[in-house]
């Protein structure tokens, strides 16, 4: 495993009970950072993340917060912000359940749902870490997108359109605050080889769009989670200290 560089302080990581997050969560606890992380349902699977970061020797604490709400959001930044005394990283894993679908043919709710999720929810976590890590001197902010804002995949319309407005409000906070010395990058998530439960049952009833999907990347693979979350883990770190404004995709070359 790479050793990745931290300063002093802690990470602030959204999402950080779902399948991905606690990947991250992991990874993060393992390169010796403390960690605070938010879930929305998944009450077990964030106690779980607790008890492997104390096993893996650094401090951390967990906490309810919905996205939508600006002031639970802004809450639970500022007391990782005390609690570890500064931040240095901020990631966002979080998601809703996309369902493949011809965007013409989305739910309604469906789509307002992703669009509140994605983009509101993202807005909301810049609103609450921007001044924190300005206050810190700096640091990154790393966000979860898709490989289809690079390229058009078929019936993944509702995870790309919101998709793609974080990945330009990412190029946009990079560019108007890299003078405080915060890089904003995002990763762009293929296909790969961990998902929820309710994931697979989105996948198993969509007529083999995902065994069609493997045919056009290049590799000829799905990629394997650690594959992901070491890419999320260098963006953030100090590793990769002149990388700003940049979105990486991690889909075997599918986006070439």
């Amino acid at each position: 495993m790479t050793n990745y560089r931290f300063s002093q302080g802690g990470a602030i990581v959204f999402g950080g009970s779902g399948v991905l997050g606690s990947g991250i969560v992991d990874l993060l606890s393992k390169n010796n950072a403390n960690v605070a992380f938010t879930y929305l349902n998944n009450k077990e699977s964030a106690e779980k993340n607790i008890n492997m970061m104390n096993d893996n020797g650094v401090n951390g604490f967990t906490e309810k917060v919905n996205l939508m709400n600006l002031s639970e959001v802004k809450n639970f930044s500022e007391r990782a912000l005390k609690e570890f005394g500064k931040i240095h990283s901020v990631i966002n894993a979080t998601g809703p359940l996309i369902h493949l679908t011809p965007i013409a043919d989305a739910k309604l709710d469906d789509f307002y749902n992703t669009l509140d999720t994605d983009v509101i929810g993202f807005y909301h976590i810049l609103k609450s870490v921007v001044p924190i890590l300005k206050k810190c001197g700096g640091g990154s902010i790393t966000t979860l997108t898709t490989t289809a804002v690079h390229k058009y995949t078929h019936t993944a319309g509702l995870s790309s359109i919101p998709k793609t407005v974080v990945h330009n409000l990412c190029k946009t906070i990079a560019r108007e605050e890299g003078h405080n010395g915060i890089r904003v990058n995002s990763v762009a998530v293929g296909q790969i080889s961990i998902v929820s439960k309710k994931q697979q049952e989105e996948i198993d009833s969509s007529d083999g769009v995902a065994d069609e999907f493997l045919k056009l990347i290049p590799l000829g693979r799905s990629g394997k989670p650690e594959e992901l979350f070491e890419t999320v883990i260098f963006l953030a770190s100090e590793n990769a200290g002149y990388i700003s404004g940049q979105s990486i995709p991690v889909d075997g070359g599918y986006s070439s």
